[in-house]
């Protein structure tokens, strides 16, 4: 009886052994750099590392057109050297036909893909049918290329400025500003005009380019929204020449990526893994994220909106968008900062802590990331 007990307690000593061998190879694996083959970055404008990065998936000639666009609407046009545009020509991705109204490029094949460029924000041009809608879902723009130019300042306004659609019905991104409960709110305006996003909220211009794609104007309370944004990611207006070369290397570059789903209350975290590329950033939105140190000292914050996508479109005829926004169903994908002895990575919404990441085994395999 003693040895039938031997060999039973063996045996489960064993295969405990054997399972935990298995997971920590399985954890190794998952928070190793995954074998990720960058295309490769070519550059239209470059003016820094401390600039806000577009990347364009695109021909050089779409690429070009409308970022040289951008760069005629207020406050772009004062603020050219803010900017680096960058494009990719040699990978098409995967988009969806969202709510079989939309086009959606947001998945992780491109997050990665984007990351061969410096990518604060990533553009997708595809050519389809001009009743298809253009998206915005967090840093991603899947714009339809047989809409107006206008359809890119347009969800950069979202995914760049957090603001909110000018026209109604929309739902409100929680701590947008550009659409206000009185007139009262708005300290500098173009006018005060009931409808915006809710009838009963009021927009700052009468026809701006959150309520039309046949504007150019944001209208000026809107424009300083989108300049503290600008200035928050590049400190100050600096001016100077271009930089031809594009001196940025992600080859050797690191980042984590976070793959989620937001629930009523929570965020559940279905994947994260150690990637090569640049990192860039998450949009903006009132969630937020904190990069906790091993002494509890928050060494970098960000945010993002996982909540939202945002569906445009405007045919010849129309004065106004057709739109729609809706409370995503989709999985969101967030890209941190490697940092080493970070300990925690917090996801946060209002103040209030959804979810808690250990970084601890992740964090302390690299250094930090320039």
């Amino acid at each position: 009886m003693q040895k039938k007990t031997l060999v039973i307690t063996l045996i489960v000593i064993i295969l405990a052994t054997v399972l935990i061998i298995t997971l920590t190879k399985i954890n190794e694996k998952t928070l190793s750099p995954q074998t990720q083959i960058l295309e490769e970055c070519k550059t239209l404008n470059y003016n820094g590392e401390d600039k806000i990065s577009i990347v364009f998936f695109s021909s050089k000639e779409l690429a070009k057109e409308y970022s040289d666009f951008l760069l005629t609407i207020t406050p772009f046009k004062e603020n050219p050297n803010a900017f680096n545009f960058f494009y990719i020509d040699d990978y098409s991705p995967e988009c969806e036909l969202y709510k079989d109204i939309a086009v959606l490029c947001q998945e992780k094949e491109l997050i990665k893909k984007a990351s061969s460029c410096p990518n604060d924000y990533i553009v997708v041009l595809k050519d389809l049918d001009s009743n298809i809608r253009s998206s915005a879902y967090m840093n991603v723009m899947s714009l339809n290329s047989n809409h107006q130019l206008s359809v890119f300042p347009h969800e950069l306004g979202h995914a760049l400025a957090n603001l909110a659609e000018e026209y109604a019905p929309a739902n409100i991104p929680r701590n947008s500003e550009n659409c206000q409960s009185s007139c009262d709110e708005f300290d500098i305006n173009d006018g005060c005009f009931l409808g915006c996003s809710k009838s009963n909220y009021y927009r700052s211009i009468n026809s701006g380019i959150m309520r039309t794609l046949s504007s150019s104007n944001y209208g000026i309370f809107d424009e300083r929204i989108i300049l503290e944004k600008i200035f928050k990611k590049t400190g100050s207006h600096l001016t100077g020449l271009a930089i031809e070369e594009n001196i940025i290397s992600c080859t050797d570059k690191n980042y984590l990526l976070i793959e989620g789903i937001l629930n009523l209350d929570n965020i559940e975290i279905i994947d994260k893994s150690v990637e090569t590329g640049c990192l860039g950033t998450n949009g903006a939105g009132d969630f937020s994220y904190n990069l906790i140190l091993e002494d509890n000292s928050i060494l970098t914050s960000g945010e993002f909106n996982p909540e939202l996508i945002f569906t445009d479109s405007q045919e010849e005829n129309q004065e106004y968008i057709d739109g729609e926004t809706f409370i995503s169903d989709q999985p969101f994908l967030l890209k941190i900062p490697i940092i080493k002895n970070s300990k925690t990575l917090e996801i946060s919404k209002e103040g209030e802590t959804l979810s808690e990441i250990n970084l601890q085994n992740i964090g302390n395999q690299f250094c930090k990331i320039k």
